[in-house]
């Protein structure tokens, strides 16, 4: 009983962070990446100290609680849509020969990213932006998205020392 009590309280915990940092992006404009990456990055300890089951009810419930809270709708289709369950679809990927995983990972980023804009373009904010622009845009993306998953072993070693306290 006191196991289960401390792991809902630690996934709640991780929960509210991960709203807070969604809601801080949408009051400071931080930008439609910054936040929901780090956001994600917040389920890191979850995934490391109770395993997949808490992972992904975790990432349901922050997505219910983002898209409750947070006013900016790109930003929670980014965190919804990419970055809230890459970290929990990543060590499968990380089974795969090195080239295949590389190639999987920019296919399932850049089908993504493109979904999640052409709907923001074409629903929310019907803007027109040059293709040159767009293009532009795709492929720094596609640089932060490389840095991110650069970015979430370095996470993992420093947020398993993290879990140790929990």
């Amino acid at each position: 009983m006191r196991t289960s009590t401390k792991r809902m309280a630690t996934c709640s915990m991780m929960a509210a962070l991960c709203v807070v940092l969604m809601v801080l992006g949408a009051i400071l404009e931080l930008g439609m990446y910054a936040c929901p990456l780090f956001a994600g990055l917040c389920f890191i300890p979850i995934g490391q100290k109770y395993g997949r089951k808490y992972h992904i009810t975790l990432y349901v419930a922050s997505s219910i609680l983002c898209f409750l809270m947070v006013p900016n709708m790109e930003e929670n289709l980014m965190f919804v849509g990419l970055f809230g369950w890459y970290p929990i679809v990543r060590p499968v990927l990380q089974k795969l020969p090195k080239v295949i995983r590389w190639i999987c990972k920019l296919v399932i980023f850049n089908v993504v990213v493109i979904a999640i804009e052409w709907l923001v373009m074409m629903i929310l904010v019907p803007e027109v932006m040059g293709d040159a622009l767009l293009w532009v845009l795709l492929i720094l993306d596609n640089i932060t998205f490389l840095a991110y998953d650069f970015m979430i072993p370095k996470m993992e070693v420093l947020m398993g020392r993290i879990t140790k306290l929990l």
